[in-house]
């Protein structure tokens, strides 16, 4: 009785699961078709106002009226998402890239709709700004000023949405703004998520670097270790101030090891002295500073280098290992017989050694073989 009654039960719970997925699939199936409709009626009109654009004329406004009340509802906008994807999805295109431009005042009517409505809804806004804009178009000043407010809200999708759109725009001065407000509103976005954002800016990454810079005390301390990595990628300039962050011994740690990375990066002479007292202290608490320095090394060469990196092979760290090992491959000795001697009389210095000796002799195998 008992079998037949969980046999029943199972039975009902398949059954319940079937017509969950039929009653679901015919909702879904009946909104594309709604979506399909709203795309096709946005379609026409917008084929009529490129059809002006073509003959010398500009967009009628009673069609920037249209856009602007019926994109608020984020149905109609998803629908006109798909048609600027379809059919206005070539920038290169002077009639498209036309388009975009004189819909501005219904783009930037939109703006402010969705600046006081939910975070989702103005997160969806600004995906869709970031994707359909015209990038560095100098007149999205007004919209740019609008987007810098949505840093106020606190929706992460939403925050980083309208990062990406001011990206897009490449105004240098609307993104420090936005990283300024961002840093006074408390908000949190994830440093490495900050850094890929500002690596895709489009405008002149000098000048961004320079305001980030020029503000950079008005910045938290996670939006500043933000900026220090996009300075690292993007700019050999910065030497000496990278120098007075890493041998400040009361600045954040994180920003430090940062400035340990960025001179892993570029070669400075008076770096080298640093680098090699971080890499040899033996405090298994500092065993970061150990071992990103010892990655570091690789930048640099000379006797007091090698010796350095020989003994950091000896670290009790994994880490401090690996990159001593990986900077004594590439900065150091090519032959087996002195990176056997650095590894004498200690295994775990030793296996390490010889697994970056291995590896490097299957790539320069792979190498000769593709050659």
């Amino acid at each position: 009785m008992g079998s037949e009654i969980m046999l029943l039960g199972y039975g009902a719970v398949c059954l319940s699961m079937l017509v969950f997925n039929v009653v679901n699939s015919l909702v879904m199936k009946k909104k594309e078709l709604r979506l399909d409709k709203r795309c096709k009626k946005l379609e026409e009109k917008v084929r009529v106002q490129t059809g002006y654009i073509k003959d010398g004329r500009t967009v009628e406004e009673k069609h920037i009226r249209y856009l602007s009340q019926r994109l608020s509802s984020v149905k109609n906008l998803a629908a006109f998402d798909r048609v600027m994807e379809h059919y206005l999805g070539d920038e290169d295109d002077r009639t498209v890239w036309e388009y975009r431009n004189q819909i501005q005042p219904a783009i930037l009517h939109l703006a402010f709709i969705y600046l006081n409505r939910g975070d989702m809804e103005a997160a969806y806004f600004a995906w869709f700004l970031s994707k359909n804009i015209p990038k560095r178009y100098q007149g999205m000043v007004a919209v740019e000023e609008i987007m810098v407010q949505y840093m106020k809200k606190r929706n992460l999708y939403c925050r980083v949405n309208a990062l990406d759109a001011l990206y897009g725009f490449g105004s240098a001065e609307s993104i420090v703004k936005a990283l300024t407000l961002l840093s006074q509103e408390g908000g949190f976005i994830h440093e490495k998520i900050l850094t890929d954002g500002l690596l895709t800016f489009t405008g002149s990454h000098e000048k961004l670097i320079e305001l980030l810079w020029e503000n950079i005390g008005r910045l938290s301390d996670k939006i500043q270790l933000a900026v220090l990595s996009y300075i690292r990628f993007k700019s050999g300039s910065y030497c000496e101030s990278m120098f007075e962050i890493m041998t400040d011994a009361g600045r954040d740690k994180e920003q430090r090891l940062m400035a340990i990375r960025y001179f892993g990066r570029y070669f400075y002479e008076p770096a080298l002295e640093p680098l090699l007292t971080f890499v040899s202290d033996l405090n298994p608490f500092n065993w970061e500073y150990a071992a990103i320095s010892a990655s570091s090394l690789a930048k640099y060469s000379g006797e007091k280098v090698i010796l350095a990196l020989m003994a950091a092979v000896h670290s009790p760290n994994w880490h401090v290992r690996y990159n001593a090992a990986a900077s004594l491959e590439a900065s150091g000795p090519n032959d087996w017989e002195t990176m056997d001697a650095a590894g004498r009389n200690d295994r775990y210095a030793r296996e390490m050694l010889m697994y970056r000796m291995e590896l490097k002799r299957v790539r320069e195998t792979k190498r000769r073989n593709l050659a």
